[in-house]
């Protein structure tokens, strides 16, 4: 799964990176978390990263209040659940920009989170799906993501068990053909795969960041360091 992941790199990183306009408000943020802003590049608009919020509202949802959880999508099951199946139908993509992810084990009966990063790129993107909601009364628009997930690697495995899951993470090529209108929903899912181990590193950080208000660059320092 991935609940919690940063994007602390700045504006022109991310435009030299990815090629594409950033909104006025972006800042970088060292503690994403469901319901906040983060950066996504749809398959509608891949010229533009936008600020969306992390779990998605299904575009047919009485409220943006859901009584289960969308902050992530098994890649294994969202082609028969309709909460995602018609935005893979819709080429409903995004690419979600990140530099980073956390996971906690649990196993010691503590909580002690770790920070997993890419060891052949410092910002890449996971795959998504979006939706767009509209309140029937307002004409509020609330644009929301989900990360896809799948089987953990043997690095993320680790931390709680090989059962464990982790974010779709997509290589530079990849990323083209998530965006990709022209790929069938088989196509798509044949992307989601666990990332090589060999490419991955992780390192203990602090506690501080198992609260969401903590929000600062200390977070994300490997835990010796600080």
């Amino acid at each position: 799964m991935c609940a919690r992941y940063t994007l602390t790199k700045e504006q022109k990183k991310i435009m030299a990176s990815y090629q594409v306009k950033l909104p006025d408000d972006y800042a970088p943020n060292y503690n994403i978390a469901p319901t906040q802003n983060s950066l996504v590049i749809t398959s509608d608009e891949p010229d533009t990263a936008q600020l969306m919020h992390f779990g998605l509202v299904p575009y047919w949802a009485q409220s943006t209040k859901l009584d289960f959880s969308t902050m992530n999508a098994r890649s294994e099951e969202v082609a028969s659940k309709k909460t995602y199946s018609p935005l893979l139908e819709k080429h409903k993509t995004c690419l979600v920009l990140t530099d980073g992810f956390y996971e906690w084990d649990k196993k010691t009966g503590d909580t002690l989170p770790y920070r997993f990063v890419l060891n052949d790129r410092d910002l890449f993107a996971f795959a998504g799906l979006w939706s767009q909601w509209k309140d029937k009364i307002t004409g509020d628009v609330y644009r929301s993501f989900t990360i896809m997930t799948t089987r953990a690697n043997e690095i993320v495995g680790k931390v709680h068990s090989p059962k464990f899951r982790m974010p779709v993470i997509l290589d530079k090529k990849e990323e083209s053909l998530w965006l990709s209108k022209d790929l069938s929903v088989d196509q798509l899912l044949s992307l989601c795969n666990p990332y090589p181990d060999d490419l991955m590193n992780s390192y203990r950080v602090a506690k501080e960041v198992n609260k969401v208000a903590n929000n600062n660059s200390e977070l994300i320092l490997p835990l010796n360091r600080q």
